[in-house]
């Protein structure tokens, strides 16, 4: 499809506050081909009720004249005063699926059914909104490679209720995702460890020695968290380690042997990947930015996301 028809399609646009609503000129409606059988159908009957002049066969046809078109008229209300918003994406790994929640409502409270929103090319998600909710989805969409995933235009359609007629408007909703390089995993040395002994002392650094626990904060190694203490409605707390030394280790971009920016990406991946199941310490180089030496969820997707955006900005 060329620029120019592109320019003609009806689309709805989010709103200053992020938020797409359907109005009712940007839908369009056509029949199916169930609907397309169905008109062949009425003209057949109006054929025949006039060749034999048979007056239950008119009110057949009228009825069913007047069925089709109170047909049009629901299955284009059913997408009417929808509104749309992008919420979250969580990052992911090229390849792998992005989830792209939305929140999906009536301001006007009525309920919606069968709805399908879909990105092009991808498997769409069949929902109903009901009477004064609002419906959190997440629809799949495919990544094929690392950096920012822009999905597109989403789909929002409706066969609701007959599936006579196929009623559908497109929206743009700023969506985004971050998607990670896809982690390798090779002999080479891309993390350089050293270690000392601290003056103050590592609790809480270190991983030899368990030495007490503290309240839970964003970021926490999941393996760290003492569930025990959960499940007996103590809190959320986290195991604390210490030792005499502590490893901590520097990804460098230029340390290693690959002449592809892309694999050095990938194996760098791969090694914050391996050093945050283990818990241990990292920083990150890489050309045009240092991350300092850290641990934790939040420094893992700091420095993936680093590596994703590397080269092509923010």
């Amino acid at each position: 499809m060329g620029s120019p028809l592109l320019k003609l399609l009806r689309v709805v646009r989010p709103q200053t506050d992020g938020m797409a609503r359907v109005t009712g000129r940007k839908i369009y409606i056509l029949p199916t081909r169930y609907g397309l059988v169905f008109g062949l159908l009425l003209i057949a009957l109006l054929i025949a009720s006039i060749n034999y002049a048979n007056n239950p066969a008119f009110i057949l046809t009228f009825l069913l004249t007047g069925l089709f078109i109170q047909a049009i008229f629901h299955t284009w209300r059913n997408l009417l005063d929808l509104s749309v918003r992008w919420k979250h994406t969580e990052p992911v790994f090229a390849g792998e699926t992005a989830f792209i929640q939305y929140l999906l409502w009536d301001d006007k409270g009525r309920a919606h059914y069968a709805l399908q929103l879909g990105f092009a090319n991808n498997e769409p998600v069949i929902t109903d909104c009901p009477q004064g909710e609002k419906v959190l989805l997440r629809i799949p969409c495919e990544s094929a490679r690392r950096g920012v995933l822009k999905p597109g235009r989403l789909t929002l359609e409706s066969r609701f209720p007959l599936g006579l007629l196929r009623a559908w408007c497109y929206l743009d909703t700023d969506a985004l995702a971050i998607v990670y390089p896809k982690p390798l995993y090779t002999d080479q040395h891309a993390a350089t460890p050293s270690w000392g002994a601290a003056v103050e002392g590592d609790k809480g650094v270190g991983t030899d020695d368990f030495v007490g626990h503290r309240d839970y904060r964003p970021g926490d190694q999941l393996g760290h968290i003492y569930w025990k203490a959960m499940a007996g409605e103590k809190g959320l707390l986290v195991k604390q380690f210490g030792g005499d030394r502590v490893n901590r280790y520097w990804l460098d971009f230029e340390a290693i042997e690959s002449s592809h920016t892309e694999q050095r990406l990938q194996i760098l991946a791969g090694a914050v990947q391996m050093l945050s199941q283990e818990s241990a310490w990292y920083g990150l180089r890489l050309p045009n930015q240092v991350i300092p030496v850290n641990g934790g969820e939040t420094h893992r997707h700091r420095c993936l996301e680093a590596l994703a955006l590397y080269g092509i900005g923010a």
